[in-house]
């Protein structure tokens, strides 16, 4: 589901979860666990990687389906929780985006320190579009990282970008060739280590701390309307239908 391998100080960190690292309650909660034992591990930094042809493709739609409405709740509360966990993670970690970023995967590599994006990898919330809405912890994590005029493109219509214009958008930091993009991660990550780490984790606490503020002053507030939403049989309804058309066909 997720490996730790070491190279140098720096840990590599792959998600290798079904063919397309789709985000069920089990991966998440397998991600928070891997992220605290490379909290506590010694190594200096962290790169995140998913497979040559998909970063994440975000929730497993097909799970959710299966499972019923009991399935919600705990497993939105997981999912929540893994943004939270990597945006919070107090060591530099380097998001290698070889293949698409989406949804929930999109929302990964935003809470990532730095973005490397293969030029056809693609990536964005088109999840929107099928009526599932984004938790707040997600909005806040892409309003930090996206350029102020993309930012309602991106939450609102769902709108999806490649290579260098998902640079230009702020959703990723450069673009890196298929061949090269591991090793210029593991690069990033080896500069980010270079400066002291209480110093690092001090100065990201005081850049991110507002944000997880406002997260946790509104997330529970919000948080019955959008389960509510999610449970909705007018979202089931939408998912089933682009499981079937879309989905069944890949």
């Amino acid at each position: 589901m997720l490996s730790i391998t070491r190279t140098g100080p720096v840990s590599l960190l792959r998600m290798s979860h079904g063919k397309v690292n789709a985000m069920d309650i089990e991966f998440c909660c397998a991600f928070i666990d891997a992220l605290r034992r490379l909290a506590d591990d010694d190594c200096s930094g962290v790169v995140l990687v998913g497979n040559d042809r998909v970063f994440s493709a975000g929730v497993d739609l097909k799970r959710w389906l299966r499972e019923g409405p009991d399935y919600v709740e705990p497993f939105l509360q997981s999912l929540e929780n893994s943004f939270t966990a990597i945006f919070r993670f107090p060591k530099p970690i380097v998001a290698a985006i070889q293949g698409h970023a989406i949804a929930g995967g999109c929302m990964i590599a935003c809470a990532c320190d730095y973005r490397l994006i293969a030029p056809e990898a693609r990536i964005g919330i088109p999840e929107l579009r099928i009526g599932v809405p984004l938790p707040m912890t997600a909005i806040e994590i892409v309003r930090f990282v996206a350029a102020p005029q993309a930012f309602q493109r991106i939450v609102n219509v769902g709108a999806i970008y490649i290579g260098k214009l998902a640079v230009e958008v702020g959703l990723a930091d450069v673009v890196a060739s298929p061949e090269s993009i591991l090793e210029s991660a593991m690069q990033v990550a080896r500069e980010y280590a270079t400066v002291p780490l209480a110093t690092f984790q001090f100065t990201k606490q005081q850049v991110r701390e507002p944000i997880l503020r406002q997260i946790e002053a509104n997330r529970e507030a919000l948080f019955q309307s959008y389960l509510q939403l999610w449970k909705s049989p007018a979202t089931r309804d939408s998912v089933a239908r682009y499981v079937q058309e879309r989905l069944t066909t890949h």
